[in-house]
């Protein structure tokens, strides 16, 4: 029998309503968890000690007949979302006691649907790496491999999610924060499309102090589980409206069935950095995958693929420089000082006109790859290039930066384009996780969770291998 930690949404839901148990036994089992596993992976920064009061005034009041998919289900939050009453450090030490008074609007979904948010999670500083470490909290581990990355910003979400913390797990993505974590840790996520979720902070809005417009442009909230299922209940949950986020759009009325007919594009490698042969297995696993359920594989050429990690880098740092360099200077740890020093070597901020022809380029590409979305209807490319670095590699081996963040091209091209990516496990390359991820048309965010669960019936999910080894152990 499954442990009550590694429940599904549907599970916990089934047995909720059966009345198996009660809310508060869902929530005692993860706090069980957190006690247990949280010592040896460090993902968990802050235990939420009101989770069992609300789980009790949930179990009283009862489950309403327009209950949704999280009703009663345990998740974790990132620590760069405002939680009223907890810090919002950002894995920053000068904001360590950066309480928030209020919270922000994918917080308040998830508690306004009933989800109990067991738990907050880790992230690097200023959440600007591949990597999850930070002076507050110290080096989140990967469950499968403490000597590789559980991938950043949002690696200790993920790797909470695979331990059986939080049924979901609250990350977010500028940078392939969500499917990085996602494939170095064997779990899955959707980066959804750019307004899907709504985003903000009241405590930087209450200062006067917004996100970048570049960023907003190209930074989402998204949800982390073990099966696509998962992360389409935490999607449904978390995208409700919030008037706070302007940026705000609803789902797409198009409901494609992506069980049908499905011609499914690949490119194995159309970016400038090295393909690792591991990742070209991940990919090849899943053209297997698909051509097993019957859809159509078709190899092309994704427009300007290869630019997209320069603009994406071009816009980041212009505006990154201008806005909060000094901020950085004056509170970044020595380390994170020097990386995001050399970090910014790889790109070439520019002046205001070299911003407005990125921007014209970013519409142009925009178009193109809607127009290759009339030839297929879901692109398959690699997550990353590369099968998980080596944890903190790029503050432990800086001259190494130059191919981390070339590696890391599928993940940025995406980002500067806004599409919905769903990012799946593929299988265990030497007991470590490897994945793809699947991209479709702006606002086809259903349609591509359709898509990827069909590559996932055909290929299962990897956490149900964690537990077993864990149980060996």
């Amino acid at each position: 029998m499954t442990a009550i930690h590694y429940w599904s949404v549907a599970e916990t839901t089934k047995r909720l309503s059966c009345g198996d148990v009660s809310v508060q036994d869902v929530t005692e089992a993860q706090f069980a968890r957190i006690a247990q596993i949280n010592p040896q992976i460090n993902a968990v920064t802050t235990v939420v000690d009101e989770a069992l009061d609300i789980a009790r005034a949930l179990d009283k009041t009862g489950r309403p007949q327009d209950a949704g998919p999280l009703w009663g289900v345990p998740v974790t939050v990132k620590i760069n979302v405002d939680h009223k009453g907890y810090a919002n450090s950002n894995g920053v030490l000068a904001n360590k006691n950066a309480i928030a008074d209020a919270d922000s609007p994918v917080v308040r979904n998830l508690k306004d649907a009933g989800a109990v948010i067991v738990a907050r999670t880790s992230t690097p500083e200023f959440s600007m790496r591949w990597f999850t470490s930070n002076p507050i909290h110290g080096v989140s581990l990967n469950p499968w491999d403490h000597s590789i990355t559980p991938g950043g910003s949002s690696g200790a979400a993920a790797a909470a999610v695979a331990s059986g913390i939080g049924t979901i797990g609250h990350g977010n993505d500028l940078g392939g924060s969500l499917r990085y974590p996602a494939m170095c840790c064997g779990v899955a996520t959707i980066r959804p499309s750019l307004g899907r979720i709504p985003a903000m902070n009241p405590t930087q809005s209450a200062a006067g102090i917004e996100r970048g417009p570049f960023t907003q442009l190209m930074a989402v909230q998204g949800p982390i589980g073990r099966s696509i299922a998962d992360v389409r209940a935490g999607l449904q949950v978390m995208s409700r409206g919030d008037v706070r986020d302007p940026l705000w759009v609803p789902a797409s009325a198009d409901r494609r069935d992506a069980g049908g007919p499905l011609t499914v594009g690949y490119a194995m490698n159309p970016f400038q950095g090295t393909l690792d042969p591991a990742i070209q297995r991940a990919m090849q696993t899943a053209i297997a995958g698909f051509k097993g359920t019957g859809a159509k594989l078709r190899e092309i050429s994704p427009p300007s693929a290869a630019d997209l990690p320069d603009l994406w880098g071009t816009l980041m740092f212009t505006e990154t420089e201008a806005l909060a360099r000094g901020a950085m200077e004056a509170n970044a740890s020595e380390e994170m000082w020097d990386y995001y020093q050399k970090f910014l070597g790889h790109f070439e901020p520019t002046d205001i006109a070299g911003l407005m022809r990125a921007m014209q380029r970013r519409i142009v590409v925009q178009r193109a790859w809607a127009a290759m979305f009339q030839e297929v209807d879901v692109l398959l490319l690699p997550t990353s290039l590369s099968r998980p670095f080596r944890n903190d590699q790029d503050f432990r081996e800086p001259e190494t930066l130059g191919e981390i963040v070339a590696a890391q091209s599928p993940l940025l091209a995406i980002n500067v384009l806004g599409l919905p990516s769903a990012a799946l496990p593929t299988h265990l390359d030497d007991g470590v996780p490897l994945g793809v991820q699947l991209v479709g048309p702006m606002h086809s965010d259903a349609f591509v969770l359709d898509a990827a669960e069909r590559l996932e019936l055909e290929l299962g999910t990897l956490w149900q291998t964690l537990a077993k080894q864990e149980v060996k152990r």
